[in-house]
């Protein structure tokens, strides 16, 4: 895993920035919201772990992650999603991601400065109708992938509680044949296959490996 420069030794770095919130947060009960942001913030720490990154949640219901690798910007996002959707039903959040110089310390992450935390920012504000969204002062990129991603945004919104979480597991499996997501899950192995099939589990993870290229490709051209 790389290095956190940027947290190092405050400097500016090619980062991805991942701005949300909890949609209708103000309809779940006190103990029900608490719930919901444990688990965020469980999935937020796994994911700052991972991809060399620190993340903020503020406002009640309102988040915000920057990693040093931007590539794997929309696993990120397309996790965080699948979590809080399998965490609870009708469960969802909308994420706005940017990819670009961003300049940020630990632990204070909604002040960091730069382009992608602006893009992020003010995707997020304009988000609506959708839940995810893909942003960059690349505007070749940014045409490139965006649409790809409204599509991936509507799909994952269809997705039920049981898709949400068979989906997820695939996806974070370094083993991903269907016994093993059987065995993680504890269910039967035909009925995790119907789950995945019916859930376009092979779309989603072509488009997460484009993704991964795309942002790869446009990254090495900063360099």
């Amino acid at each position: 895993m790389k290095k956190n420069n940027a947290v190092k030794d405050d400097s500016t770095c090619f980062a991805a920035v991942l701005t949300g919130d909890i949609t209708r947060s103000q309809t779940y009960s006190d103990d029900e919201l608490r719930s919901i942001l444990a688990a965020l913030k469980q999935h937020l720490t796994t994911y700052a772990k991972r991809y060399g990154g620190h993340f903020d949640i503020y406002r009640g219901d309102a988040f915000q992650l920057a990693v040093e690798q931007p590539q794997y910007s929309m696993h990120i996002a397309l996790g965080l999603r699948l979590a809080l959707k399998a965490h609870t039903a009708n469960v969802d959040v909308r994420i706005s991601v940017a990819v670009g110089e961003a300049h940020f310390r630990p632990k204070e992450v909604k002040t960091g400065t730069g382009e992608a935390f602006v893009l992020s920012g003010r995707g997020l504000d304009a988000i609506k109708p959708y839940h995810l969204a893909f942003f960059s002062s690349d505007n070749k990129l940014e045409s490139n992938l965006q649409l790809l991603t409204r599509f991936a945004d509507a799909h994952i919104s269809a997705l039920t509680q049981t898709q949400s979480e068979t989906l997820l597991a695939y996806l974070e499996a370094s083993d991903k044949n269907h016994e093993n997501i059987a065995a993680i899950l504890n269910k039967n192995r035909s009925n995790v296959s119907r789950i995945l099939n019916a859930s376009n589990y092979k779309l989603i993870a072509e488009y997460l490996a484009y993704m991964t290229q795309a942002i790869m490709t446009r990254q090495e051209g900063t360099e």
